[in-house]
């Protein structure tokens, strides 16, 4: 499997979870409900989500914000049986979602190895720039 050795963009990885549903729908699982700095989130061009530190999914971002009220009442039930996101939680935290399109066909980064320095201890998100 080809690794990533680089990052040339501006890409936030996070660690998707491994759920029966998200593996269905991994771009709902790659995009929401990350607790991260808004304005160095906005910064990104790319967010990658992992599964056992290989690219699975690859969103060319196009805006990221807090979550909404409206968006967490009509999406509660998802939120807490596919993604296992407690949304009250989510409101008081201030979790980011964010919106874009998901490249199906990426060359540089999909079904990729990340670099060791990236793969995730404890925390399900890293940023490759700062």
């Amino acid at each position: 499997m080809n690794g990533i050795t680089n990052f040339k963009d501006k890409c936030i990885i996070v660690k998707i979870p491994i759920g029966t549903h998200c593996r269905k729908n991994i771009y709902e699982a790659t995009r929401r409900c990350w607790r991260l700095d808004l304005i160095r989130a906005r910064k990104a061009e790319y967010l990658l989500g992992i599964i056992d530190g290989v690219v699975k999914c690859v969103i060319k971002v196009k805006n990221c914000g807090y979550l909404e009220e409206e968006f967490c009442n009509k999406e509660e039930n998802n939120c807490k049986k596919y993604f296992n996101v407690d949304v009250k939680l989510c409101k008081k935290s201030r979790r980011i979602a964010f919106v874009g399109e998901e490249i199906k066909f990426d060359k540089k980064y999909l079904c990729k190895k990340i670099p060791d320095e990236y793969l995730m201890k404890r925390n399900p998100v890293r940023y490759t720039y700062k």
